[in-house]
Formats: structure tokens, sequence, C-alpha cells
């Protein structure tokens, strides 16, 4: 039996190994054929159910793994005896296995999907975008739906009209990460921080569903995010604006304070609160970050303003 069940695993350890190079080699088909029906599946099942199964489920998986090391220890410890202990560590390495293994089977084919991003802009374009985008808010009601209601037409903006957006139940753990949405991969939901300002939410829902649809770069379900938003026009079209001018003004703010500095004194006071309500500038990141052996795997959300300044 032993040597069966190392046969077992070995055999799993390769078979994932291989799959892994194969979406190295034709990651585009195979998140058509295979990842993107299996999230979609996915995300039917757990939507079911009105709050995100992730949170619980996560949670449980980790109270789970700690009693039975906890219990496996203490027998370890009064038996004298390891086997306990060994048990626990093969759980451990069976789940994870296999938790890699539906990641994997969900998410990695669209991870190495190539992703057609702009190269950064000048900071002369970067105050042209911000010029213009100020303009349009300034002009704008700026009168945003609650987050129901936001996440409720968050999917027919987004062209998934059959999906949704799932508010999460306890959304501090959104606030001490510093993220207002997430894609999880293995229940295929999309989840924000409903309790985010009202402002960023119409956004953040579609962008979350951008990643539901096959798109993994964050930049580029951000830009993806921004043409579905531009088209729906009203708050969406609003909040995606709003979002972009805090990417720009962050990479502006970087390159030319003096030049933002004249822009922001240009919001009207509708703009200046909601603007500082929201966060104000975001930060430029670091760039794009890679999986080693793979390929880059960018997280530069402010490719959104790289692309809107290029194509201005």
């Amino acid at each position: 039996m032993a040597r069966k069940g190392k046969r077992l695993w070995i055999l799993w350890a390769s078979s994932l190994a291989l799959f892994c190079l194969l979406c190295r080699a034709f990651p585009a088909f195979l998140r058509e054929r295979l990842s993107h029906p299996l999230t979609m599946a996915l995300h039917r099942l757990t939507a079911r159910v009105p709050f995100p199964v992730s949170e619980p489920l996560t949670f449980a998986v980790g109270v789970a793994a700690l009693l039975a090391l906890v219990s496996a220890v203490l027998r370890a410890l009064l038996r004298r005896r390891m086997e306990p202990l060994l048990r626990w560590l093969r759980g451990v390495a069976a789940a994870a296995l296999a938790l890699a293994t539906l990641l994997a089977l969900a998410w990695l084919p669209a991870m190495l999907a190539p992703a057609d991003l702009p190269p950064e802009p000048d900071a002369n374009q970067l105050a042209w975008l911000c010029d213009a985008l100020v303009d349009r808010l300034n002009a704008a009601p700026l009168e945003f739906p609650e987050s129901a209601e936001a996440l409720r037409l968050a999917p027919g903006v987004a062209g998934l009209p059959d999906c949704m957006v799932k508010a999460a139940r306890y959304p501090e753990w959104m606030r001490a990460g510093g993220v207002s949405g997430l894609f999880a991969p293995p229940t295929g939901e999309a989840v924000v921080d409903a309790s985010a300002p009202a402002a960023l939410l119409p956004f953040t829902a579609v962008h979350e569903l951008m990643h539901l649809n096959g798109i993994a770069d964050e930049g580029a379900a951000n830009i993806a995010a921004w043409q579905r938003c531009a088209d729906a026009g009203g708050v969406f079209a609003d909040s995606a604006q709003l979002w972009a001018l805090r990417y720009a003004a962050g990479l502006l703010a970087r390159d030319d304070p003096d030049a933002w500095a004249r822009i922001r004194g240009n919001m009207k006071d509708p703009l200046a609160r909601v603007f500082g309500q929201s966060g104000g500038e975001i930060v430029p990141s670091s760039g794009a970050s890679a999986l080693p052996g793979l390929s880059p795997v960018r997280g530069d959300y402010a490719a959104l303003a790289h692309w809107l300044a290029g194509n201005g």
C-alpha cells in the first residue's frame, strides 16, 4: 500500500507539473478551452449562496488544519510515536496539492496568457490626461448609487448578465489588506468591500468581473473594465474616470508635482470632496512582478492611465 501511495503521489505531482508546462506553451488556448469554462462553472455553483463562500471556506480550512496539527502533536507526545504527526503532514500535503491543482486548472492559463500593455507615458501626456479627466468629472453629477444597486447593475455592464458580484461578509480583512475587490479562482467569486466609498464601487465590481471573464492581468482587467464602463455611461463611466484620475494623478505627482498641484487646484468642490473621500492619488507600484521560470505576471493597475494617455 505504501508503494502504491507513493506512486500515486508521484503521478499526481508529475501530471500537475506537465500541465504547468502545457500552460506555458499554450496559455491562450487552455484559457479559452479549459480554465475559463471551469471558472464560470465554479461561479455558477457558488452563486447559489448569497454570501462569499471563499470567506468561511478559508477560515474553516485554516481552523481545521490547526486543530488537526494540535491533535497530532499531542498524540505524538503522549504515545511517543511520530505516526500521528506524519499523517497530519501527509494530509496537509495532499490538501495543498489539491488546491494547487484546482488553481492551476482554473487560473494558471489566464495568468500566463500574454497581455499587450502600453508603455508608461511622459509627464506631458499625464498632465493632459489629468486635465481631461478633471474637466469631465467637474461636469459630472457625481451621484453614485448605494452598494447593493451598484453590485446589481455591474454584471450587465460587464457583459455577464447571468453572473454576480458579492459583498464581503467580513470586509475588515479587505480593508486591512488595502484591497477594494478580489477575485477568488477556487470558487469563481467576484468579491468587493461594499463599505468602500460609493464612487469606487461601480468600477471595482466591473474590474473583478473582468477577472471572472478570463483576464488575469490587473492592468488588462482595468483597461477592459474601463471600456465596459465607458460604453455604459452614467455612474459607471464616472467611477471609471475617478479611478483613472487617481492612477494618473499618482504618476504625475511623482514625475511633476507642480503640474499636479495646478491641475488639482482646478477641481470644483464636489469633485475635490469625492476625490479626497476616495483616497486621492494612488502611489505608483514598483511595476511588474514575475513567477520564476514562467513569464511576467504584471500587477500594474496604473496600466489604465498608461493606455488612456497613449490613446489621447
